[in-house]
């Protein structure tokens, strides 16, 4: 069984700095057995980086999206009326994290007496410490992983990213360079329940990931990964501007880089078709 004290060297030792301020993907069981579980990494991470330090973590909560947007839509109008009823309203203090997409580490990120969070109703972050406030008020609705999101401002802050037992497909501020290099299909907007019965159209709907990997061995080139093991699980850590230059690069180059070569991918299909229009698309 790891101890907090062994997590927090192994955090140190992968290069982590006191003070730092980070967004963690996390896969617990790739770690292993921890001693007092999730809550045990907590302290690990306050130990490594200390009271000026940050640690975020995503508390996504995307069933709150529009059941007739999804890839196989219910079937019958009456069907699709009692899904939209089914959805639940966010609410910011009491919503749990989807831990089976977002891991259970997450949710006790978001527990902490002094957690933060920010108000999306789908794309949320929690935070505690130092720039827990900085990183989670006053966010956006619209484009919520773009400016001014919580991504853009870890930017503001010289943060890191961290993927602990998580490959780069969990790296959510590859979105934001989506963002920042303007491809057309950062256009795409969603239906999201924002009250019991109110639907708001939201502009900048980020979707598939599964094609991120595709800029590591160009941070392995550029020797811009630091990897190492927490626990068990193999990690990287990497300066956030770092990675969104180097992906604003990739895409600026080539509107479509970063997206996933599955043929069954209904959001990466929609999205080449619209990059190779060279035109932003309004609905997806």
């Amino acid at each position: 069984m790891w101890s907090e004290k062994q997590l927090a060297e192994d955090l140190r030792d992968l290069g982590l700095p006191a003070g730092a301020s980070v967004l963690a993907h996390t896969s617990l069981r790739a770690i292993g057995p921890i001693e007092n579980g999730p809550k045990g990494l907590v302290r690990a991470f306050r130990e490594a980086l200390g009271p000026e330090g940050t640690l975020m973590v995503p508390t996504f909560t995307g069933e709150r999206r529009d059941p007739a947007e999804r890839p196989a839509p219910p079937e019958t109008p009456e069907a699709l009326e009692r899904a939209r009823a089914a959805v639940p309203v966010f609410d910011v203090d009491a919503s749990p994290s989807d831990v089976r997409n977002m891991s259970v580490f997450t949710e006790a990120v978001r527990r902490q007496s002094d957690a933060m969070r920010s108000a999306h109703p789908t794309l949320s972050f929690a935070a505690i410490g130092a720039n827990a406030a900085l990183f989670t008020q006053n966010v956006p609705f619209h484009y919520p992983l773009g400016s001014e999101s919580p991504p853009a401002r870890l930017h503001q802050a010289d943060g890191w990213v961290l993927l602990l037992g998580v490959g780069q497909g969990a790296n959510t501020s590859i979105h934001l360079a989506e963002i920042w290099a303007n491809v057309p299909y950062i256009h795409r907007n969603a239906r999201v329940k924002t009250g019991p019965e109110e639907w708001t159209t939201m502009q900048g709907s980020p979707e598939c990931s599964a094609g991120f990997p595709k800029i590591e061995p160009v941070m392995r080139q550029a020797r811009l990964l630091r990897r190492g093991y927490v626990g068990n699980a193999p990690s990287m850590l990497m300066k956030q501007r770092e990675l969104v230059s180097m992906a604003v690069a990739m895409l600026q180059g080539r509107g479509d880089s970063l997206l996933c070569d599955n043929p069954e991918c209904y959001w990466c299909a929609l999205a080449r078709k619209y990059a190779a229009e060279t035109r932003p698309f309004l609905d997806a």
